[in-house]
């Protein structure tokens, strides 16, 4: 263990990348990322929610995962201007909370000790 959040350990990561490898999870999710916004933006939103709770290092797979990041904040971006989204303040001001959350995941904006300020389990709550 190096850290301390769950995935912080060679078991875990493991296990994760084996999660990764043997399911069709990551194909399902960019189905989802990439639906369109303005038709799905439900289904790209639950996409992006996804990736807020499993779009990390040592989750994702590594091969991916910056690009992946890029994808899923610039398709929140999208939803966040969505028709039917911008009727809901509220909803938006959460769009936009989960775009803050990914940027933090950036290699460049990282805090010292690479995670967000917000305790992982706590994001939606």
């Amino acid at each position: 263990m190096w850290a301390l959040q769950p995935w912080d350990n060679d078991a875990a990561a493991d296990w994760f990348g084996d999660l990764m490898d043997s399911t069709s999870l990551r194909a399902r999710w960019l189905e989802g990322i990439r639906a369109d916004p303005s038709d799905e933006p439900e289904v790209v939103r639950a996409a992006g929610a996804l990736f807020v709770m499993l779009g990390r290092v040592y989750v994702w797979p590594i091969g991916q995962y910056d690009q992946d990041l890029e994808l899923a904040i610039a398709a929140l971006a999208k939803v966040a201007q969505a028709d039917s989204f911008t009727e809901n303040p509220e909803l938006v001001a959460a769009i936009e909370a989960e775009i803050a959350e990914l940027k933090t995941r950036r290699k460049s904006a990282q805090a010292p000790s690479g995670e967000s300020q917000r305790p992982w389990w706590k994001f939606w709550g």
